[in-house]
C-alpha cells in the first residue's frame, strides 16, 4: 500500500520533511488530515465573519505595511491580493536550489494547513497539487528582508498557485496555464487575505536553511572521516580520541560524539598508535590532536539548528492570525530571527571546518610533519630518482585549499547584524534570514571543493602508506573518491577531477544525508 506524506495538527519530525524533500522515501502524494481540514475551514469561516464587521482587517480591508491606514472596500479585496503578488514579483539573482524550492512549498503548505491563516480549503488543495505534481517555479534568491517574511521569494509561489508563470517539471520548463488546461484544471483565484497568507512567512528562508543544514551535516561527517584518515596517514596518536579525554573529563555532547566516531573509524582499521622513539614528538599537532574539540562545537551547533528548524517548519508564520475558535492577533511570526541566527552560527562553523581541513592537509603535504610520506604526496616510489625533482605531486591542491579557505573565513561575518530600516520605517528592524541562508549556501558550495581536494590528498596518502581500508564507512568513501579520481602517479591537470568529485559528493549528500548511522550520530 502506497504511503502518503501526512500533514496533521501534530508536529512533523524534521527527518520526515527532509526525507520527503530529498526523495529518500517512497511516498505517493500528500495528505491533509481531517483535523487540519476542519481547522482550515473554521479559520476561513471566522475570517469571512470578521470581514462583515466594521473593524478594519490588516491586508484584507487595509493596505499593506506602512499603508495599513488605507481602507479597502471588501469588494476589492480579491484584486488587492492579486496586486500584492504582482508588485512583489521583482526578485533578482540566481534561483534557489530545486530542493530548497520544494522545501519552501512544503513548509508553506504545513503552515497554512494549521488553520490559523484564514485561507480557503481550495487554496490548500491548489498548493498541494503543485507539490504532488512537482510543478514548482523558479524562485529568485535576492530581495527578501526576512521580515515580513520572504515576501518577494514567496510571491513566485503565490503566482504559481494562481496558475501563472513558468514552472519546472520532470520534462523541463512549461507554462503552468498550459499544464492546467491540459488536465481540465485552472489556477486558484485568491480570496481575501490569501495573497498575504502565501507571501507573509518564513518558508523560503526555512527551505534554504533546510538544504543548508543537510549539506552541512554531510560535510561535517566528511570532516570527521578526514580527521580519522589524517591520523592514519600521519601514523598519529589515538589517545586524543579516547573516552578518558572526551567523555570522562569533559562532557560536551558534540566533542564526545566526534571523538567516538573518529575512534570507531580507527578501530575498524585495527589501527594502534606506534611507539615513539626518544627523539620523536609524543604529541600530534593541534589540528589532529584537538579535532574532537574543534568538531564538537560544530556538531552541537548542528543539533541546535535542527531543533530550531523543526520548530520553525511546524509553526505558523502568518500575520494576522485567525484561530478556528475566533481569536485574532496581529504579530511578528514572519520575523526569521532564529533562522538568521542559525545561519550566522553555521557560517562560523564552515569557517572552522575549512580552516581545519587546510591545517590537516598542510601536515600531510609537508615533509616536516608527514612522518615519512614523500614531499607533496608525489609517488616517489614509482619515479626514477632523476624524475623526482620534476614532479610536485599535489602541491597545487594545498595551495588552492589555502586560498579558498582564506576566502571562506573572510565571509563568515554575521548577516543579521546588518539590518536596515525600510518600507517607510515600518519594517525598521529586519532579520535578513534569507541573506544569511544565501551566504551559507554559497560558502557550503565553496567548502565542498575544499573537502574534495582534501579527500584526494588523503586518499593519495593512504595509498602511499599501503593501507587497505576495511571499515565500511571509510571503504565506501574511498571507493567514491577513486571512482572519479585515480591515484596520481605523475603531475597532471586535476581541475576536472575535483569538479567531478564535488558533484558526486553533492549527489550523495542528497541521497544519504549522513555517512553515519543513527547509532553513531
Amino acid at each position: 500500500m502506497n504511503k502518503s506524506f501526512e500533514i496533521t495538527d501534530a508536529p512533523i519530525p524534521l527527518k520526515e520533511i527532509v526525507n520527503f524533500v530529498f526523495g529518500r522515501t517512497e511516498l505517493q502524494g500528500l495528505e491533509i488530515s481531517r483535523n487540519c481540514d476542519t481547522r482550515v475551514r473554521q479559520s476561513y469561516a471566522q475570517l469571512q465573519q470578521w470581514a462583515e464587521g466594521s473593524e478594519p482587517i490588516y491586508g484584507v480591508t487595509t493596505g499593506f505595511g506602512d499603508d495599513c491606514g488605507r481602507r479597502i472596500p471588501i469588494g476589492q479585496s480579491e484584486l488587492l491580493q492579486k496586486n500584492l503578488v504582482s508588485y512583489l514579483l521583482c526578485g533578482t539573482g540566481p534561483s534557489l536550489p530545486a530542493t530548497a524550492i520544494k522545501a519552501t512549498a512544503l513548509i508553506r503548505l504545513i503552515s497554512l494547513s494549521r488553520g490559523f491563516s484564514g485561507v480557503s480549503p481550495e487554496l490548500i488543495q491548489s498548493l498541494k497539487r503543485l507539490i504532488e505534481k512537482d510543478w514548482l517555479p523558479d524562485i529568485p534568491r535576492e530581495g527578501s528582508l526576512g521580515a515580513s517574511g520572504d515576501l518577494i521569494p514567496l510571491a513566485y509561489l503565490a503566482y504559481a498557485v494562481q496558475g501563472e508563470g513558468e514552472v519546472n517539471t520532470p520534462e523541463g520548463k512549461r507554462e503552468l496555464s498550459t499544464l492546467l488546461s491540459r488536465e481540465g484544471l485552472s489556477g486558484h483565484v485568491l480570496k481575501p487575505k490569501e495573497g498575504l497568507a502565501l507571501v507573509n512567512g518564513t518558508s523560503a528562508m526555512a527551505g534554504l536553511f533546510l538544504t543548508n543544514w543537510n549539506q552541512a551535516k554531510f560535510s561535517t561527517d566528511i570532516a570527521v572521516i578526514g580527521s580519522a584518515w589524517t591520523c592514519l596517514a600521519l601514523q598519529g596518536h589515538t589517545e586524543p580520541f579516547s573516552a578518558l579525554v572526551n567523555e570522562k573529563t569533559k562532557n560536551f555532547v558534540g566533542q564526545g560524539l566526534a571523538a567516538k566516531q573518529i575512534r570507531t573509524l580507527l578501530e575498524e582499521e585495527s589501527y594502534r598508535s606506534p611507539k615513539r622513539g626518544a627523539s620523536e614528538k609524543i604529541q600530534d599537532r593541534y589540528s589532529l590532536r584537538c579535532s574532537p574539540q574543534i568538531l564538537g562545537p560544530v556538531l552541537d551547533t548542528l543539533s541546535l539548528l535542527e531543533q530550531w528548524l523543526e520548530v520553525e517548519v511546524n509553526s505558523v508564520s502568518d500575520n494576522p492570525l485567525i484561530s478556528p475558535e475566533g481569536e485574532t492577533a496581529m504579530g511578528g511570526n514572519f520575523y526569521g530571527g532564529y533562522l538568521s541566527h542559525g545561519m550566522d552560527y553555521l557560517k562560523i562553523c564552515i569557517g572552522h571546518l575549512s580552516d581545519l581541513a587546510d591545517r590537516q592537509l598542510a601536515l600531510v603535504i609537508d615533509t616536516h610533519t608527514n612522518r615519512g610520506l614523500p614531499p607533496n604526496l608525489a609517488p616517489w616510489n614509482v619515479l626514477k630518482e632523476e624524475e623526482r625533482v620534476l614532479h610536485h605531486g599535489l602541491k597545487g591542491l594545498h595551495q588552492a585549499v589555502s586560498a579558498i579557505t582564506s576566502e571562506i573565513i573572510s565571509k563568515t561575518m554575521p548577516s543579521g547584524v546588518f539590518s536596515r530600516s525600510t518600507e517607510s520605517h515600518n519594517q525598521d528592524k529586519v532579520s535578513l534570514g534569507m541573506s544569511a541562508a544565501v551566504a551559507v549556501s554559497d560558502l557550503l558550495d565553496v567548502f565542498a571543493r575544499v573537502q574534495s581536494m582534501q579527500l584526494i590528498c588523503l586518499a593519495q596518502a593512504i595509498d602511499l602508506r599501503g593501507i587497505d581500508l576495511k571499515g565500511e564507512i571509510s571503504r565506501n568513501l574511498y571507493n567514491v573518491i577513486r571512482s572519479v579520481v585515480p591515484y596520481v602517479e605523475k603531475d597532471q591537470p586535476l581541475d576536472k577531477r575535483i569538479h567531478a568529485l564535488t558533484e558526486t559528493l553533492a549527489t550523495l549528500s542528497h541521497e544519504k544525508g549522513s555517512w553515519f548511522t543513527d547509532e553513531n550520530t
